[in-house]
């Protein structure tokens, strides 16, 4: 099993070739390979700019795994964080009720997702998608609009 959950506090790419390469003999010898994202965010806004996520990764190992083995559509990661849906039923089954608000900074992830469920979403302006509301869709329109958490 490979899980790719952060992308801190390790020497990136000899860790991402080590990984790549040992996920690449695993599938070489026949082994079942179970890839698992648990937060497929592609970027994350930080103190000095913006950063690479986990998504970002994901999407690389599975450019690198198509090319490799182009006939196996099956290798690719179960994506468990928002906008996927099993992030909003896990939430839903824990709390027995849809009176609940999805806040985030990403209007596909975030409040596409929330959308995609049913449920109420509130963007805060202070983060990936800063300002771009006009540019989504229906789908992307939150409910809510915050400028700033402080």
């Amino acid at each position: 099993m490979l899980v790719i959950a952060d992308e801190f506090g390790y020497p990136f790419l000899e860790t991402v070739d080590q990984a790549l390469s040992g996920l690449f003999r695993a599938v070489d010898r026949g082994h079942a390979v179970h890839l698992v994202l648990p937060n497929p965010d592609l970027i994350y806004p930080a103190a000095d700019g913006f950063g690479i996520a986990a998504g970002s990764i994901a999407l690389v190992f599975e450019a690198a795994l198509r090319l490799r083995y182009p006939h196996r559509s099956d290798l690719r990661f179960t994506r468990l964080g928002k906008p996927h849906a099993a992030m909003f039923a896990e939430a839903l089954r824990r709390t027995g009720t849809r009176n609940m608000v999805m806040v985030g900074d990403q209007l596909e992830a975030d409040i596409g997702g929330a959308h995609d469920f049913g449920l109420d979403s509130v963007l805060v302006d202070t983060g990936v998608n800063v300002h771009s509301l006009t540019a989504g869709s229906v789908r992307t329109q939150p409910t809510y609009l915050l400028r700033s958490l402080t």
